[in-house]
């Protein structure tokens, strides 16, 4: 007597059903692997630009609000110190009130100014990728914004309750550029004259 193992036909279907992937599935994975892939390779240039947009922010942040304090260092008056030609921004003779003059860096042809970094006791020296950035006042906009400042309104600033002296506060606008690009960061603050 012989016996014979008889096969289920079910047993079929599963053999052939765990061989692998068909060719069409096959490419449809590599398909959305590819467009997967494609969506993280556009997104990284927005995220560098963006992150070069910040630490350039950062940058000038910080430079303007170190010029700001060289101001008040030097106790500028805002409507004559800070002007185009003037002795403190040029180097020429003293200020106006006295103080001696060449506190700041030379003007270059293009109208902006190089931070100061090449003697370990400038001020910028120790600053990363200074040589990225040049700043300058913006003429445009330094005014007075105290009393007695065109279009202001009477008593603007004013002590309210007689005594004391009106404000002469003028709004004073530093601009930081990164060299080579069209980026440039303003940034501004309001400035009192010192007597």
């Amino acid at each position: 007597m012989k016996f014979e193992t008889v096969r289920p036909v079910h047993s079929l279907s599963v053999r052939r059903a765990s061989r692998g992937l068909t060719l069409l599935e096959l490419l449809m994975a590599i398909f959305i692997f590819m467009v997967g892939i494609m969506g993280v390779l556009m997104a990284l240039p927005t995220g560098t630009n963006a992150a070069s947009w910040v630490i350039f922010q950062d940058a000038a942040i910080h430079l303007s609000q170190s010029k700001f304090a060289e101001f008040r260092r030097d106790r500028v008056d805002p409507s004559v110190d800070l002007a185009d030609g003037s002795g403190y921004m040029n180097g020429i003779g003293t200020t106006a009130s006295g103080k001696p003059a060449g506190k700041q860096e030379p003007l270059k042809g293009n109208g902006w100014r190089d931070f100061a970094h090449t003697n370990p006791t400038d001020t910028y020296y120790h600053f990363d990728d200074i040589t990225r950035y040049e700043w300058k006042v913006d003429q445009s906009v330094l005014k007075s914004v105290g009393a007695g400042a065109a279009g202001a309104p009477a008593g603007h600033l004013a002590p309210q309750f007689g005594g004391g002296n009106a404000l002469d506060l003028y709004s004073v606008t530093i601009v930081v550029h990164m060299k080579g690009t069209t980026r440039e960061f303003r940034y501004t603050q309001y400035m009192l004259k010192y007597e």
